[in-house]
């Protein structure tokens, strides 16, 4: 067990600090109590969490993982987990009357990497997830506005999850495809291809060779 410490610190910092002592994660460790620290940096609804926390849930099990997810400012300063993956949402997480930028080419979040490694530090931009859902709207969906963003939000997360566990740059289709478009991301189902899931259970034992890229969506 490691303890975190110092949260009052800036969560950049953490996370190095975290990175240095927990790479390489290996998809077999990712089983076995993995816990899972979101970081909002603007207010977020409720309910967005709640859809995070289930629809992650249910497309990482369905992929044979199971995590533990916690929000950092709930956490205390001497905390003790087996295995950190630190997730950091940066922006206006909400579906909001809040005007929508036109979708641009950048990445709707990324896992930032270390000597050619991919680190367990993931970035989520939820201007730019809001940029590509809001357009997909309509009808009675402008009614579930905060579920519907937890669930492109929950997918956006597994496919920087897929990247830190397995190191590669993308799948075949499904979440760990190269591009997720807003109709996608909300969706009533979507999952982790066969052969990506493959990918994700031999990664414990060939993650050494493996060679590791940065990931983006």
């Amino acid at each position: 067990m490691r303890p975190v410490f110092a949260y009052a610190r800036a969560f950049v910092a953490l996370a190095l600090s975290v990175s240095a002592v927990s790479l390489p994660m290996a998809a077999e460790s990712a089983t076995k109590n993995t816990t899972l620290i979101l970081q909002f940096d603007q207010p977020h609804a409720g309910r967005t969490l709640a859809v995070v926390r289930s629809e992650l849930g249910t497309v990482m099990q369905n992929a044979g993982f199971t995590f533990d997810l916690k929000l950092f400012s709930e956490l205390g300063p001497w905390a003790e987990f087996n295995d950190l993956m630190l997730i950091k949402l940066k922006g206006n997480c909400r579906l909001d009357n809040t005007p929508v930028g036109r979708p641009s080419s950048g990445a709707l979040a990324l896992a930032h990497t270390s000597d050619g490694k991919v680190l367990p530090f993931i970035e989520v931009f939820c201007d730019q997830v809001r940029s590509v859902v809001k357009p997909a709207l309509w009808g009675d969906q402008f009614r579930a506005t905060d579920e519907l963003m937890g669930r492109a939000l929950a997918r956006v997360i597994a496919h920087e999850i897929y990247h830190v566990l397995t190191g590669t740059k993308h799948g075949s289709g499904g979440i760990a495809r190269h591009a997720l478009s807003g109709n996608q991301l909300i969706s009533d189902q979507l999952f982790f291809q066969p052969e990506d899931i493959e990918r994700l259970t031999q990664s414990s034992s060939n993650h050494d060779a493996r060679s590791r890229t940065r990931g983006t969506l």
